[in-house]
């Protein structure tokens, strides 16, 4: 290729070079010798640079050649000689890189001999795919064998191409393989079709044609109806249609329903049920499942259809059957509801006198051993409220176990509240004292009742059985990620346990109030010890695992002073309605200890009849459960009287859940029998204190 290049510089050279000198001499001669030499130049200079393009073709064309999975043999057929052979024809048939008698190596592999010979010498031959061995490599591949003559001048040639077409050959013989796999699936699939169901109806949308097979011909369903138009003969089938279902059949079946599903493309599968025959009873029931195709530009779909009518009755009487029992089953828990609204109701109300009478007591002046005792009541009062707000959850009842209902709460209040409940028992012989580590978190995430309830129930034993010397409660927390191990020890100078007695309580299950605890405190991954000495002291430790909300540090320790004796709400007055005069008596009682003005009546009829003489009380507490009228009956007639006081019903019924229905209901608040201090001073502080 240099040297071609070097070859067309000399011959430009000289051809500037004769036409220099064609331009400086004037024979006409030499003129002449000079203008054909600049001809020769420039020919031979074409000459070269189109035949260093051809070069450039050749090679191309011959390494496209050798670098697909065609090899190719040019040759004369009367010589038999090979004039071109690509190379990558040596690989493709795993033969020896050998020019000598090339020819006769081709011909006579037999599978290329075979081909030659059912080639008519003529035209161009193309094989299928033939099973080759390739020696070099030792394995087994298919080919393609294609024969192309030509003729120049009077030469014959043929040109031998050989294909490697395994690949194509693989990927072949797999879409058979799917074709067959799918043709299998279609036959076991029709197989199915055939045996589930009971016809098919196949419709061409486009044509409007339709064609109808029954499967079984015990029931022919829609007569001898078989095919046709189907635009024309969707009326023959309405008219097997039960009157009630035709709407539902033509509404799923017309023809423009049918194609908007193709227009749309929701081609996913719908199911209807309908009826044939226009009696009442003994209807068949159908269930037709709509198919939608489309292939190729058709649209087709198919209906396959099946008698459900043993299935649609038994369904229906099912139906009834769970309508009788849920029907049965409200009325029943109707009962329940009922029952347990009575029960709470008359077990609360006298639970509600003996804790404020006692509670009343505790505050005056009496002999030790009389105060003792009251002491005692009042305990036991609050511990029997206790069983009964767990024997009235309904949840406790169907279910059989205890429920944590966790909440945010205030760990400083929650002490708060404890310690004032137990400092009423406070005496000069026993000493009660609580200690709180300032580093506890404020905000926690529990059940702040049952924790509440736990701790009552060891200090109330605590109280019960030291006679003098000191109640010790010391609150702390060990952290654990985003959680608090809440750790209390409560120590006493009490009898103590016996030791007999001590691994009965902790080991059995019973009813006792200690017991109730151990089931809290597995509840929340917690802990209960006791460790006792008899005459001498008790330990109770417990633990709950608690999430803590809010980690601001407890700064200040618990008040001894009791907020509720603080407030005094002279002035005020107060409408009081129950039925029963003791509660009456008891809730009088409870509101003096605030300086309030209270009235009070024992009905609904009372307190209207009250109302229309004075509207200048400032709070109304309601009880709800009254013969006549009821606290909710009363409350309506209040309002309808636009009467503008805000009533808070003051009731037995306690169950969970009540609170909301009786705000619901149209009461300001809401606070249940017997009355707890704390619930009672916030609702004051509330609506009185302001």
């Amino acid at each position: 290729m240099k040297s071609k290049k070097i070859f067309i510089i000399i011959l430009l050279i000289l051809v500037f070079l004769s036409l220099y000198l064609l331009k400086s001499t004037n024979v006409l001669l030499f003129k002449c010798l000079l203008i054909s030499l600049v001809i020769i130049f420039i020919i031979s200079i074409t000459l070269l640079i189109v035949s260093s393009e051809n070069n450039i073709k050749d090679k191309l064309v011959k390494t496209l050649l050798e670098n697909f999975d065609t090899a190719y043999v040019m040759v004369n057929k009367q010589t038999k000689s090979c004039i071109y052979v690509s190379k990558n024809l040596f690989e493709l048939l795993g033969i020896k890189n050998d020019y000598d008698n090339l020819y006769k190596k081709i011909v006579n592999i037999p599978i290329i001999n075979e081909q030659l010979n059912l080639w008519d010498k003529i035209s161009e031959y193309n094989s299928g795919f033939l099973r080759y061995y390739n020696p070099n490599y030792n394995y087994e591949m298919w080919i393609k064998i294609k024969i192309v003559p030509f003729k120049e001048d009077k030469t014959e040639y043929y040109i031998l191409q050989i294909i490697d077409s395994t690949k194509e050959h693989e990927h072949q013989h797999l879409l058979i393989l799917q074709a067959s796999n799918i043709k299998n699936r279609e036959n076991i699939l029709n197989q199915i079709a055939r045996a589930s169901y009971d016809f098919e109806i196949n419709i061409d949308i486009i044509n409007n044609t339709y064609k109808l097979e029954y499967y079984k011909n015990d029931n022919l369903y829609f007569g001898n109806i078989k095919g046709g138009k189907y635009l024309d003969d969707i009326s023959l089938f309405l008219g097997y249609i039960n009157s009630k279902d035709k709407n539902l059949f033509l509404s799923m079946f017309n023809l423009d329903n049918l194609n908007e599903h193709f227009e749309k493309y929701e081609l996913n599968s719908d199911t209807v049920r309908y009826r044939i025959g226009n009696e009442e009873k003994n209807n068949i029931w159908l269930e037709s499942t709509i198919f939608y195709t489309l292939n190729k530009g058709k649209r087709e779909v198919v209906i396959l259809t099946k008698n459900v009518t043993e299935s649609a009755e038994s369904i229906r009487n099912q139906n009834v059957m769970l309508q009788n029992a849920l029907n049965e089953a409200k009325i029943l828990n109707k009962s329940k509801t009922d029952m347990l609204v009575t029960i709470s109701h008359d077990v609360r109300e006298p639970l509600m006198n003996v804790i404020g009478l006692s509670d009343d007591l505790l505050d005056k002046k009496l002999d030790k051993d009389i105060l003792e005792d009251v002491k005692n009541i009042n305990i036991s009062s609050k511990e029997l409220l206790d069983v009964v707000d767990s024997i009235l959850d309904p949840e406790k009842i169907e279910k059989s176990l205890i429920k944590k209902e966790s909440e945010s709460y205030n760990l400083l209040e929650l002490f708060k509240g404890i310690e004032e409940d137990i400092l009423e028992y406070e005496n000069n012989d026993v000493n009660i004292n609580f200690n709180l580590d300032s580093n506890l978190p404020i905000l926690l995430y529990g059940d702040r009742k049952r924790i509440k309830s736990s701790i009552m129930k060891i200090l109330n034993n605590s109280i019960k059985y030291t006679q003098e010397g000191k109640i010790s409660v010391n609150v702390r927390g060990l952290k654990e990620n985003q959680y608090l191990k809440l750790i209390i020890e409560i120590n006493d100078t009490g009898c103590g346990i016996k030791e007999d007695k001590m691994k009965k309580i902790i080991n059995e299950k019973s009813n006792n109030s200690l017991s109730q605890v151990k089931d809290t405190v597995d509840l929340f991954d917690g802990t209960l010890e006791i460790e006792s000495k008899e005459n001498k002291y008790t330990k109770v430790t417990l633990s709950f695992k608690q999430k803590i909300v809010e980690d601001n540090k407890i700064r200040e320790m618990m008040k001894n002073k009791k907020e509720i004796k603080s407030m005094d709400l002279s002035g005020k007055k107060v409408l009081v309605v129950d039925d029963n005069k003791l509660n009456l008596k008891v809730t009088k009682k409870l509101l003096n200890s605030y300086n309030i003005d209270v009235t009070l009546v024992e009905s609904g009829e009372e307190c209207l009849g009250m109302l229309e003489e004075n509207i200048n009380f400032d709070l109304i507490f309601m009880d709800q459960m009254m013969p006549g009228l009821s606290g909710s009956d009363t409350l309506k007639m209040i309002k309808k009287k636009n009467i503008n006081i805000p009533i808070i019903v003051l009731t037995a019924d306690a169950i969970k859940g009540k609170k909301e229905k009786y705000l619901e209901l149209g009461f300001d608040d809401y606070i249940s029998k017997p009355v707890d201090k704390k619930e009672l001073n916030i609702i004051l502080k509330n609506f009185l204190d302001k």
